[in-house]
Protein backbone atom coordinates (compact mmCIF):
# COMPACT_ATOMS: atom_id res chain seq x y z
CA UNK A 1 0.00 0.00 0.00
CA UNK A 2 1.38 3.40 -0.99
CA UNK A 3 1.41 5.81 1.95
CA UNK A 4 -0.76 8.94 1.76
CA UNK A 5 2.22 11.33 1.77
CA UNK A 6 3.64 9.56 -1.28
CA UNK A 7 0.32 9.91 -3.10
CA UNK A 8 0.35 13.62 -2.28
CA UNK A 9 3.87 13.94 -3.72
CA UNK A 10 2.80 12.14 -6.91
CA UNK A 11 -0.25 14.36 -7.36
CA UNK A 12 1.64 17.59 -6.70
CA UNK A 13 5.00 16.75 -8.23
CA UNK A 14 6.45 14.78 -11.11
CA UNK A 15 7.72 11.22 -11.38
CA UNK A 16 10.81 10.19 -13.34
CA UNK A 17 11.50 6.53 -13.88
CA UNK A 18 13.63 3.76 -15.34
CA UNK A 19 12.84 0.15 -16.24
CA UNK A 20 15.62 -2.43 -15.93
CA UNK A 21 15.77 -6.06 -17.01
CA UNK A 22 17.23 -8.68 -14.71
CA UNK A 23 18.83 -11.84 -16.07
CA UNK A 24 19.67 -14.62 -13.61
CA UNK A 25 19.70 -12.17 -10.73
CA UNK A 26 21.85 -9.60 -12.54
CA UNK A 27 20.54 -6.23 -13.78
CA UNK A 28 21.46 -5.36 -17.35
CA UNK A 29 23.09 -1.98 -18.13
CA UNK A 30 22.82 -0.82 -14.51
CA UNK A 31 25.26 2.09 -14.87
CA UNK A 32 23.59 3.31 -18.06
CA UNK A 33 20.18 3.30 -16.37
CA UNK A 34 21.54 5.21 -13.37
CA UNK A 35 23.07 7.86 -15.64
CA UNK A 36 19.81 8.33 -17.52
CA UNK A 37 17.81 8.40 -14.27
CA UNK A 38 20.19 11.05 -12.95
CA UNK A 39 19.81 13.04 -16.18
CA UNK A 40 16.03 13.04 -15.80
CA UNK A 41 16.31 14.22 -12.19
CA UNK A 42 18.73 16.97 -13.20
CA UNK A 43 15.99 18.68 -15.22
CA UNK A 44 14.10 19.31 -11.98
CA UNK A 45 17.18 20.14 -9.92
CA UNK A 46 17.36 16.87 -7.98
CA UNK A 47 19.76 13.96 -7.66
CA UNK A 48 20.22 10.66 -5.84
CA UNK A 49 23.39 8.75 -5.10
CA UNK A 50 24.41 5.60 -6.91
CA UNK A 51 24.13 3.73 -3.61
CA UNK A 52 20.53 4.86 -3.11
CA UNK A 53 19.69 3.75 -6.63
CA UNK A 54 21.49 0.43 -6.18
CA UNK A 55 19.81 -0.28 -2.84
CA UNK A 56 16.40 -0.04 -4.54
CA UNK A 57 17.50 -2.34 -7.38
CA UNK A 58 18.93 -4.98 -5.04
CA UNK A 59 15.54 -5.39 -3.36
CA UNK A 60 14.06 -6.90 -6.53
CA UNK A 61 16.74 -9.06 -8.13
CA UNK A 62 14.50 -12.13 -7.96
CA UNK A 63 12.23 -10.56 -10.58
CA UNK A 64 12.61 -10.26 -14.37
CA UNK A 65 12.00 -6.53 -14.50
CA UNK A 66 12.47 -3.66 -12.07
CA UNK A 67 10.74 -0.30 -12.26
CA UNK A 68 12.31 2.47 -10.19
CA UNK A 69 10.62 5.82 -9.70
CA UNK A 70 11.94 9.15 -8.48
CA UNK A 71 8.97 11.03 -7.01
CA UNK A 72 9.86 14.72 -7.02
CA UNK A 73 8.05 17.21 -4.78
CA UNK A 74 10.16 19.23 -2.34
CA UNK A 75 12.94 16.68 -2.71
CA UNK A 76 12.99 13.23 -4.25
CA UNK A 77 11.74 9.92 -2.87
CA UNK A 78 12.61 6.59 -4.46
CA UNK A 79 10.02 3.88 -4.98
CA UNK A 80 10.49 0.61 -6.83
CA UNK A 81 8.65 -2.56 -7.79
CA UNK A 82 9.70 -5.90 -9.24
CA UNK A 83 7.70 -7.75 -11.88
CA UNK A 84 7.96 -11.02 -13.74
CA UNK A 85 7.54 -11.17 -17.51
CA UNK A 86 5.56 -13.89 -19.22
CA UNK A 87 8.09 -16.18 -20.83
CA UNK A 88 7.67 -16.70 -24.56
CA UNK A 89 9.71 -17.78 -27.52
CA UNK A 90 10.63 -15.24 -30.19
CA UNK A 91 7.39 -13.70 -31.38
CA UNK A 92 6.22 -11.10 -33.88
CA UNK A 93 3.64 -8.36 -33.50
CA UNK A 94 1.36 -5.91 -35.24
CA UNK A 95 1.99 -2.16 -35.10
CA UNK A 96 0.48 0.87 -36.79
CA UNK A 97 1.09 4.59 -37.22
CA UNK A 98 -0.35 6.77 -34.47
CA UNK A 99 -2.53 9.80 -35.15
CA UNK A 100 -0.78 11.49 -32.21
CA UNK A 101 2.34 13.51 -33.02
CA UNK A 102 5.43 13.25 -30.84
CA UNK A 103 6.13 16.26 -28.62
CA UNK A 104 8.57 18.83 -29.97
CA UNK A 105 11.99 18.07 -28.39
CA UNK A 106 12.43 21.79 -27.66
CA UNK A 107 9.30 21.61 -25.48
CA UNK A 108 10.03 18.31 -23.73
CA UNK A 109 13.66 17.10 -23.79
CA UNK A 110 13.74 13.51 -25.13
CA UNK A 111 16.12 12.52 -22.31
CA UNK A 112 13.61 13.62 -19.65
CA UNK A 113 11.96 10.28 -18.92
CA UNK A 114 8.89 11.03 -16.81
CA UNK A 115 5.46 9.52 -16.26
CA UNK A 116 2.44 11.28 -17.67
CA UNK A 117 3.86 12.38 -21.04
CA UNK A 118 0.58 13.33 -22.73
CA UNK A 119 1.69 12.44 -26.28
CA UNK A 120 2.97 8.97 -25.38
CA UNK A 121 0.06 8.28 -23.02
CA UNK A 122 -2.56 9.20 -25.63
CA UNK A 123 -0.79 7.16 -28.32
CA UNK A 124 -0.61 4.13 -26.04
CA UNK A 125 -4.24 4.43 -24.91
CA UNK A 126 -5.41 4.58 -28.52
CA UNK A 127 -3.28 1.76 -29.93
CA UNK A 128 -6.19 -0.68 -29.97
CA UNK A 129 -5.06 -4.27 -30.45
CA UNK A 130 -1.67 -3.24 -31.79
CA UNK A 131 1.41 -4.14 -29.75
CA UNK A 132 2.58 -0.54 -30.11
CA UNK A 133 2.06 2.45 -32.38
CA UNK A 134 4.71 4.56 -34.08
CA UNK A 135 4.63 8.32 -33.63
CA UNK A 136 5.81 10.86 -36.18
CA UNK A 137 7.56 13.99 -34.98
CA UNK A 138 6.35 17.55 -35.48
CA UNK A 139 7.93 17.62 -38.97
CA UNK A 140 6.36 14.33 -40.07
CA UNK A 141 9.44 12.12 -39.76
CA UNK A 142 9.29 8.71 -38.08
CA UNK A 143 10.19 9.12 -34.41
CA UNK A 144 9.53 6.21 -32.02
CA UNK A 145 6.90 3.94 -30.56
CA UNK A 146 4.96 4.87 -27.45
CA UNK A 147 7.35 2.65 -25.46
CA UNK A 148 9.87 1.43 -28.04
CA UNK A 149 12.51 2.46 -30.56
CA UNK A 150 12.04 1.61 -34.23
CA UNK A 151 14.42 -0.09 -36.69
CA UNK A 152 13.91 -1.27 -40.25
CA UNK A 153 15.89 -3.34 -42.74
CA UNK A 154 16.23 -2.52 -46.43
CA UNK A 155 18.67 -4.29 -48.76
CA UNK A 156 20.64 -5.66 -45.78
CA UNK A 157 21.19 -2.17 -44.31
CA UNK A 158 19.58 -1.45 -40.93
CA UNK A 159 18.14 2.01 -40.31
CA UNK A 160 16.79 3.75 -37.23
CA UNK A 161 15.60 7.32 -36.59
CA UNK A 162 18.46 9.53 -35.42
CA UNK A 163 18.50 11.28 -32.05
CA UNK A 164 17.87 14.55 -33.91
CA UNK A 165 14.39 13.22 -34.68
CA UNK A 166 13.52 13.57 -30.99
CA UNK A 167 13.69 9.90 -29.97
CA UNK A 168 14.63 8.72 -26.51
CA UNK A 169 18.24 7.58 -26.51
CA UNK A 170 17.12 4.09 -25.59
CA UNK A 171 19.58 1.90 -23.70
CA UNK A 172 18.40 -1.21 -25.54
CA UNK A 173 18.61 0.80 -28.79
CA UNK A 174 22.27 1.64 -28.12
CA UNK A 175 23.14 -1.95 -27.24
CA UNK A 176 21.35 -3.29 -30.31
CA UNK A 177 23.31 -0.89 -32.53
CA UNK A 178 26.53 -2.06 -30.88
CA UNK A 179 25.61 -5.71 -31.45
CA UNK A 180 24.61 -5.12 -35.08
CA UNK A 181 27.90 -3.40 -35.88
CA UNK A 182 29.81 -6.21 -34.17
CA UNK A 183 27.93 -8.64 -36.43
CA UNK A 184 29.05 -6.71 -39.51
CA UNK A 185 25.79 -4.96 -40.35
CA UNK A 186 25.79 -1.45 -41.72
CA UNK A 187 23.64 0.69 -39.40
CA UNK A 188 22.46 4.17 -40.37
CA UNK A 189 20.84 6.65 -37.99
CA UNK A 190 18.91 9.16 -40.09
CA UNK A 191 15.75 11.19 -40.56
CA UNK A 192 13.29 8.51 -41.68
CA UNK A 193 10.34 9.31 -43.93
CA UNK A 194 7.12 7.43 -43.26
CA UNK A 195 7.06 5.86 -46.74
CA UNK A 196 10.37 4.13 -45.98
CA UNK A 197 8.65 1.93 -43.40
CA UNK A 198 6.12 0.74 -45.98
CA UNK A 199 8.92 -0.16 -48.40
CA UNK A 200 11.02 -1.87 -45.71
CA UNK A 201 12.01 -5.53 -45.96
CA UNK A 202 11.60 -5.95 -42.20
CA UNK A 203 10.80 -3.80 -39.17
CA UNK A 204 11.60 -4.45 -35.55
CA UNK A 205 11.17 -2.65 -32.25
CA UNK A 206 13.53 -2.48 -29.29
CA UNK A 207 12.71 -1.88 -25.64
CA UNK A 208 13.94 -2.96 -22.23
CA UNK A 209 11.35 -5.59 -21.40
CA UNK A 210 11.59 -7.64 -24.61
CA UNK A 211 14.86 -6.67 -26.28
CA UNK A 212 14.18 -7.03 -30.03
CA UNK A 213 10.59 -7.59 -31.18
CA UNK A 214 9.84 -8.55 -34.80
CA UNK A 215 7.04 -6.67 -36.55
CA UNK A 216 4.92 -8.94 -38.74
CA UNK A 217 2.25 -6.39 -39.64
CA UNK A 218 2.45 -2.64 -40.20
CA UNK A 219 -1.24 -1.85 -40.34
CA UNK A 220 -2.61 -4.24 -42.95
CA UNK A 221 0.77 -4.79 -44.63
CA UNK A 222 2.58 -8.03 -43.87
CA UNK A 223 6.37 -8.05 -43.46
CA UNK A 224 9.12 -10.64 -43.41
CA UNK A 225 10.47 -11.48 -39.95
CA UNK A 226 13.28 -13.96 -40.64
CA UNK A 227 16.24 -11.66 -39.97
CA UNK A 228 14.66 -9.78 -37.06
CA UNK A 229 13.75 -13.03 -35.30
CA UNK A 230 17.34 -14.18 -35.68
CA UNK A 231 18.55 -10.85 -34.30
CA UNK A 232 16.21 -11.23 -31.33
CA UNK A 233 17.86 -14.51 -30.38
CA UNK A 234 21.32 -13.05 -30.98
CA UNK A 235 20.52 -10.14 -28.68
CA UNK A 236 19.67 -12.52 -25.84
CA UNK A 237 23.11 -14.08 -26.28
CA UNK A 238 24.70 -10.62 -26.47
CA UNK A 239 23.07 -9.56 -23.19
CA UNK A 240 24.08 -12.75 -21.39
CA UNK A 241 27.67 -12.28 -22.51
CA UNK A 242 27.67 -8.66 -21.33
CA UNK A 243 26.38 -9.37 -17.85
CA UNK A 244 28.55 -12.42 -17.23
CA UNK A 245 30.95 -11.57 -14.45
CA UNK A 246 29.31 -8.19 -13.77
CA UNK A 247 27.57 -6.88 -10.65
Amino acid sequence: MIERSLINDILNGIVVYETLRVYNGRPFALDEHFKRFSKSLSYVGEKVSYKEFLDEIERHLDFDRIKIYGIVNNGVKLYSIGENIEKSSTFSVRVDISDIRHADPFSIPPSFKALGRADLFLARKNKGENYDVILLNEKGFVCEGSFSNVFFIKNNVIYTPSLETGVLDGITRKNVIEMLKNMGYKVEEKMVELKELFYADEIFLTHTSRGIVSVEFLGKYRLETRISKLLSKKFEEFVNEKISGSF
